[in-house]
């Protein structure tokens, strides 16, 4: 049996402190590693999906005419057929199970690119319906071509 360094005591085997003294019983290196709690910290597992050759291919194709789309929708009504198509191919690589980051930004470029082109078309057909509205102006009052800042002028004077 253990005895208290401090006092002389026995202690009984499972004792931390003398009940004679009080002293805290000095446990040997072999057993206080063994009593020592081990904590592991765990890291998260993350899983990546990958998509499929099919699946990455109707992914590109979107984002492609997606950024097509988009460079194009200042033109118009080019933009809204590229837009339109690629949001077209954004769904079908949705059905086909494709994920990932360039179907999100196919998805968001050809939505951007279909509002900007419709919002374009729109200023466009404004645009053409004052230009007719100038030169019907200037055939209707009888305004005799000349040059430029002449036609300016006699408009200005209308």
């Amino acid at each position: 049996m253990a005895t208290c360094k401090n006092c002389g005591s026995e202690l009984a085997e499972s004792a931390k402190f003398c009940e004679n003294c009080g002293a805290p019983v000095e446990v040997p290196e072999a057993v206080a590693a063994v009593e020592e709690t081990v904590t592991y910290e765990s890291t998260p597992v993350v899983a990546t999906a990958v998509n499929t050759p099919e699946q990455e291919s109707a992914c590109k194709t979107a984002l492609v005419l997606s950024i097509i789309g988009l460079a194009l929708c200042e033109s118009g009504v080019p933009g809204i057929i590229f837009s339109a198509i690629a949001k077209s191919k954004v769904k079908k690589a949705k059905a086909l199970g494709a994920i990932g980051g360039k179907l999100k930004t196919a998805g968001i470029l050809a939505t951007i690119g279909l509002v900007v082109s419709i919002v374009m078309t729109v200023v466009w057909v404004i645009y053409a319906i004052a230009v007719a509205a100038v030169f019907g102006a200037i055939i209707y009052e009888g305004i005799d071509s000349g040059t430029f800042e002449e036609v300016i002028s006699e408009l200005n004077s209308l």
